[in-house]
């Protein structure tokens, strides 16, 4: 009996430990818990433009110099037509946009 109390014990501790490093890490990782906010597109202004990633002042001036020339944005696509945005750039920001 006691054999297997200690056996089992130590099968809890060797469970425990080998479960730690994965959710201690998980819960120090800035990115594992970050919150993506949606943008949308036809309503963004310029400062909320540069919250994507890779845009800067003068790309979310062009964003919104070219809505205010061609109307709304019909789909998040559409963004390519802007001088700067490419479909690799896109592909970055694309899950944080809607036009919705």
């Amino acid at each position: 009996m006691k054999r297997y109390l200690s056996k089992l014990v130590l099968f809890a501790v060797v469970s425990t430990i080998a479960f730690a490093p994965a959710t201690a890490l998980a819960a120090n990782d800035p990115v594992a818990n970050q919150v993506i906010e949606t943008i949308h597109l036809n309503q963004a202004t310029a400062e909320q433009l540069q919250t994507l990633p890779g845009v800067g002042p003068a790309l979310s001036a062009r964003i919104v110099d070219y809505r205010k020339e061609h109307g709304l944005f019909s789909s998040v696509e559409q963004l390519t037509a802007v001088k700067g945005v490419g479909e690799a750039k896109l592909a970055k920001f694309k899950k944080q946009l809607t036009v919705d």
